[in-house]
């Protein structure tokens, strides 16, 4: 048996933070108008308290369908409510097209097998950058902006080594470090920043490795511009981008990693076939996937043409 004690994980202070104000204003101000809530940037509504500060407002002010409107990233159900999800996958596509659609797809050959694009210290991009800098160093653009490990103080003592590794070894930075976190799509998609051409296979860590409602363009800038992945991200997400038209890279890569729901045997998988590929010749599987990057591309500028 596991217990599990989200008490001790989200704190009190945690839960209601803010919560008491925003609710007072929200009550003060709120009498005969209407309200749009807003998410953005991938937030998992279901993983706060935002639902029931919703729920809240529209039992106190009697709201409907027409007076209540969630913008969000995900399915999610809110009584008397109206939903309006800006699918993740569309949005990016869109949104990125004009910084990379000058850049074309690599014809190779390729220096380096590997790269990985990390700014925030997540724990499995660290998992990932751990992996790829004490094995394939060599062979891998790396870049991990960020010092040490985005933690929580209460699991410290199960990640003790990854944590530690992480102080030692990072920042890792391949260019230079965003300055003060302050992002324009050159930086972290441009050409500019990233040598595309001339590594074969990008290794991507999604901000959202729980659920498929928000695909970044971390790993969506890559249909576009011709190069395979891996995502670690949540199960099902390579299944998600081919409803949307794209192919992936099954057989020549295994891509089973994508059916596993457990987080744990999803990351070992990608590992396994990251350790794979570093002994396979990269050149010839780019020839062989050429046709795939193709498939993208077009793909993704019929998106761009029609409008969707």
């Amino acid at each position: 048996t596991i217990v599990v004690n989200f008490i001790m994980f989200f704190e009190r202070d945690y839960s209601i933070s803010g919560t008491d104000q925003l609710i007072y204003q929200l009550h003060k101000l709120g009498q005969d108008k209407s309200f749009i809530f807003l998410f953005d940037d991938g937030a998992i509504i279901e993983m706060t308290n935002a639902v029931s500060i919703i729920t809240n407002i529209i039992k106190t002010f009697n709201l409907t369908n027409d007076s209540c409107a969630v913008v969000c990233r995900q399915t999610i159900d809110i009584p008397n409510a109206t939903v309006i999800i800006e699918e993740s996958v569309s949005f990016w596509i869109n949104l990125l097209f004009p910084t990379i659609k000058n850049i074309s797809i690599p014809t190779g050959p390729f220096n380096k097998k590997f790269a990985v694009w990390s700014n925030r210290g997540t724990f499995y991009r660290l998992i990932i950058t751990k992996h790829l800098y004490t094995k394939y160093k060599d062979i891998s653009y790396i870049s991990y902006q960020e010092k040490g490990m985005v933690s929580q103080k209460r699991f410290d003592e199960f990640f003790h080594d990854e944590i530690v590794w992480a102080q030692d070894n990072t920042p890792i930075i391949y260019d230079q470090v965003f300055p003060n976190r302050i992002y324009d799509h050159e930086m972290i998609v441009g050409s500019s920043r990233k040598p595309y051409d001339d590594y074969f296979l990008e290794i991507v860590v999604e901000t959202d490795c729980i659920t498929t409602e928000w695909i970044t363009e971390k790993t969506i800038k890559n249909l576009y511009i011709g190069k395979p992945f891996i995502v670690m991200g949540g199960a099902g997400i390579l299944t998600k981008l081919k409803s949307f038209g794209f192919k992936t890279f099954s057989p020549w890569i295994d891509e089973s990693y994508d059916d596993i729901t457990n987080n744990y045997l999803r990351l070992e998988a990608i590992k396994q076939e990251i350790d794979r590929l570093a002994d396979v010749d990269i050149n010839y599987l780019h020839q062989e996937l050429l046709p795939i990057l193709e498939h993208n591309r077009d793909t993704y500028v019929k998106y761009i043409t029609s409008g969707r």
